[in-house]
């Protein structure tokens, strides 16, 4: 067969056609990861820290955590496509906005717009947040566009590679972004600081916007009831309604949430503590990378075959264990903390196993509201526990905590990193309830 006709499309894809399609997507992935890389989280972290605003803690938590909440209105998602524009034209549409709003962002560090350090982080994180929520609008129609696009026989495939050309493309571009701040730092002393993460977060804006021009050639797949009818809100709530589903969601609502306790410490403590620079945490992530660049594509084929469920329980408890290394690590021995980032290699699996699950558990023909439930609750439940971390990194940085009737005392950190292991550990438990489909 030289045709294949989606299910309820109007649209006739030829075999060149997919495969053309899948290398759009591809260099989409690439470009986007470039401008990812360039304007990280973790550049807009060090930018901030920049601001000398106080409370600093619950600053950066907010930074991880806007983001994240703004993602609860993705839920609005499935309603808006179909009324304010077909999937292609939706999410082309807010990546496009996105990348406006990105080029602004820099330029509150200058502190000429506002003069105030926490006038200037609170404009920060607004931005940010609004950055994402339009980016995560887009992304539910690209993740349902795309299941239409891929077949789930080798869909698995198809998410290992392009998370392979993701990670090339940020891994090259952390180190470019890092570097630069290096060199800015150190060769333009007498220059304000701010400038060397503002250039990379201009350039990496830039470079999220040309990401755009790949999806304008991919074909619209038109003809889903998802996609020509705009969603209900009873639709909407469907996916909480079904308990195949409701096992993933409770799993990626409790890794989400213990996974945000600790992004204020873990972000915070490199920086003040250990006294790591940009440029070697852009390495260490570069690292982390390019051992994803490895392993990607096998993953997703071991997937296809085997199951995500079984790739999931094999990656979990070595992503589980990677705080351990944090907790190793001295200001006399930082070295411990590149341990780390050789375990989360194994996201790798989580990234590309977590949504291919969730297209599997979700109807074919109006996945839409799926997509979007399932990012949106699990984002609040990291946003949530992100600003709970923030405020505890503020009250209790400074303390110390005594186990089994004062035989163990653990100073914060130490407590704080043991503490994500046995949680996100513990996610194990909800992910063996799982039970994925089988292929029909």
């Amino acid at each position: 067969m030289t045709v294949a006709d989606l299910p309820g499309s109007r649209t006739l894809l030829t075999i060149v056609d997919r495969r053309r399609a899948r290398l759009l997507l591809y260099v989409n992935g690439g470009l986007w990861a470039v401008g990812n890389g360039l304007l990280s989280s973790m550049l807009v972290i060090y930018l901030a820290l920049e601001l000398g605003a106080p409370r600093i803690g619950l600053g950066i938590s907010f930074i991880v955590a806007a983001p994240q909440i703004a993602g609860l209105l993705r839920l609005a998602a499935p309603a808006l496509i179909g009324r304010v524009a077909d999937r292609k034209r939706f999410c082309i549409g807010t990546y496009a906005a996105s990348c406006v709003v990105l080029m602004a962002l820099p330029f509150l560090a200058s502190r000429r717009i506002f003069t105030s350090p926490g006038v200037c982080l609170a404009a920060l994180v607004i931005m940010w947040c609004t950055y994402h929520l339009l980016e995560y609008l887009g992304t539910v129609a690209l993740w349902s566009w795309m299941a239409d696009l891929v077949p789930q026989p080798v869909r698995g495939r198809f998410l290992g590679y392009r998370e392979r050309w993701m990670v090339t493309g940020q891994a090259v571009a952390m180190l470019a972004g890092g570097g630069f701040a290096w060199l800015w730092h150190r060769m333009a002393v007498d220059s304000p600081r701010w400038i060397g993460y503002a250039v990379p977060a201009v350039l990496g804006a830039w470079c999220m916007l040309l990401a755009i021009v790949p999806l304008c050639r991919v074909p619209a797949v038109t003809g889903r009831r998802g996609e020509t009818r705009p969603a209900t809100w009873r639709s909407i709530v469907a996916p909480l309604a079904d308990p195949g589903f409701l096992r993933l969601l409770a799993f990626g609502c409790w890794f989400s949430f213990f996974n945000g306790i600790t992004q204020a410490a873990q972000n915070i403590y490199p920086a003040k503590v250990l006294g790591i620079s940009l440029l070697a945490m852009l390495s260490l992530k570069t690292l982390m990378r390019i051992g994803q660049f490895a392993v990607s594509p096998w993953l997703g084929r071991v997937a296809d075959r085997l199951g995500n469920r079984a790739v999931l329980l094999a990656t979990l408890p070595i992503v589980a264990a990677a705080p351990l290394f944090f907790l190793l690590a001295t200001p006399q021995q930082p070295w411990w903390i590149c341990g780390a980032w050789l375990m989360w290699i194994a996201w790798a699996g989580l990234n590309v196993c977590l949504p291919n699950l969730m297209l599997r558990l979700s109807p074919q023909r109006s996945n839409t509201p799926y997509i979007a439930a399932y990012y949106a609750i699990t984002g609040l439940c990291m946003a949530v526990s992100t600003l709970i971390g923030g405020l505890v990194q503020d009250a209790g940085v400074s303390r110390s905590f005594s186990l089994f009737s004062g035989a163990v005392t653990l100073q914060y950190y130490a407590a704080i990193f043991l503490f994500a292991w046995l949680t996100r550990t513990a996610g194990i438990v909800l992910l063996l309830r799982i039970r994925e489909p089988r292929d029909t």
